[in-house]
């Protein structure tokens, strides 16, 4: 009974070291999962956010347990939660932070094969949505130009350079035709190509780095900018081909010793320009294969430069 009144006299029971201890823990929470579920924000902005969210948990306790603390208490719990707040909005910023740096990490690693092919890390679609987006692209590139290049195969494309060939697969004259599909295929890839490089482009723009690093990676990841020459060059040669093609079909060649020979000087001249252009377009598809692998590449410095 004596223990009841004494009770009554002290009021209801105040907590104010557990309120904000527990504050405090909500604070830690958050800064470790905002980072995963949220896009990044400005440094200031988080550190604000922090010490709002820590305001919000002050008046929270206030509410629930503190108001029943001395004064000292109530003003040092709002301190605490208010400092608390700003370091875990400093501590979602080095998360943020320590995961951009995985995304870029991925292109300074990028290596090149003998043909300029890049090669990249084995965990690089793991390191972070760009990282990933960039892994599936290569792929899909090298893909689609396996596809353009085997279908060019399997209609005897090369059979078209040789007299020897050509009469001993002389069904490759009836394919002519077949080159529109050709060209529908390349425009496919293409508008794929562009869909893929938007994709990764807005990626790009939401990461949480800096921007000479994003700078750097887009160098990287667009090394033709928005344009397509591979789409140009690969319609320009298939109409040349399919021209050389229409001309063969005529029958007005011999083999004069391995070599094309001509009834027809006609003939043998718009032949003479046609290989000239082919060849003509043949080394600019090497060229611009090199000109995009040494853009990759002078982009990496910049990105690696940036990261050391």
């Amino acid at each position: 009974m004596e223990d009841f009144y004494e009770a009554e006299l002290r009021g209801p029971h105040d907590h104010p070291v557990l309120a904000t201890l527990a504050g405090c823990a909500v604070l830690v929470a958050a800064a470790l999962l905002v980072p995963r579920m949220l896009p990044a924000y400005p440094h200031m902005i988080l550190v604000g956010a922090g010490a709002a969210m820590g305001f919000v948990l002050w008046l929270i306790g206030l509410a629930v347990t503190t108001r029943h603390s001395r004064l000292g208490w109530i003003a040092g719990s709002l301190a605490i939660l208010l400092g608390a707040g700003a370091l875990a909005g400093t501590l979602a910023h080095r998360q943020y932070e320590a995961g951009g740096r995985a995304d870029p990490s991925t292109f300074a690693e990028i290596e090149f094969g003998p043909e300029g092919a890049p090669i990249l890390p084995k965990d690089a679609a793991s390191r972070g949505p760009i990282s990933r987006l960039f892994a599936e692209s290569v792929q899909a590139d090298a893909r689609g130009r396996r596809e353009y290049m085997e279908t060019l195969g399997k209609l005897g494309v090369g059979n078209l350079n040789s007299p020897y060939l050509l009469a001993q697969n002389p069904q490759t004259l009836a394919n002519c035709g077949k080159l529109d599909e050709v060209r529908a295929m390349a425009g496919k890839h293409s508008g794929e190509r562009g869909r893929r490089r938007a994709e990764l482009g807005r990626a790009i723009d939401r990461a949480a780095i800096d921007g000479g690093l994003k700078q750097a990676i887009g160098e990287m990841a667009f090394p033709h900018g928005k344009a397509d020459p591979v789409l140009a060059n690969q319609l320009a040669s298939l109409d040349a081909t399919a021209e050389l093609c229409a001309l063969l079909a005529r029958r007005g060649w011999y083999n004069a010793n391995a070599y094309f020979g001509f009834n027809s000087g006609a003939d043998a001249a718009r032949y003479k320009a046609i290989q000239a252009r082919r060849a003509r377009l043949a080394s600019e598809a090497e060229k611009i294969d090199k000109a995009s692998v040494e853009h990759m590449k002078q982009g990496q410095a910049k990105l690696q430069a940036l990261l050391s």
